[in-house]
């Protein structure tokens, strides 16, 4: 008996992708790159409608700058302030979740 189902290869691929994106992110990713956050995301959880605007805004030169270099307090107070989060990790975090779950999904 054959186990396998028909169409679950594109699915089996996004799941197997969608880990290795979460793996990405887990290892401490550069910060400038927009690609970790979709535009939705960002509206959705802070106060700016792009990742773009998220990073003009910090006190840090962000795009240039990688998250790990920011003191962790510092950066966590900025997305404290301006984001539905208390911490850099908890923002990270849940968009690589929601992120998974749209490759999944869709």
């Amino acid at each position: 008996m054959d186990a396998s189902l028909q169409g679950t290869t594109p699915l089996a691929e996004r799941v197997e992708s969608a880990l290795d994106r979460l793996g990405e992110l887990r290892a401490g990713p550069r910060v400038q790159s927009d690609a970790r956050f979709s535009q939705s995301f960002i509206a959705d959880h802070t106060e700016f409608d792009s990742y773009v605007r998220f990073c003009e805004q910090s006190p840090w030169d962000l795009d240039r700058r990688d998250a790990e270099d920011v003191p962790r307090e510092r950066l966590n107070e900025y997305v404290a302030a301006h984001t539905d989060f208390e911490t850099w990790e908890e923002l990270r975090t849940l968009a690589a979740e929601e992120e998974i779950i749209d490759q999944v999904v869709f």
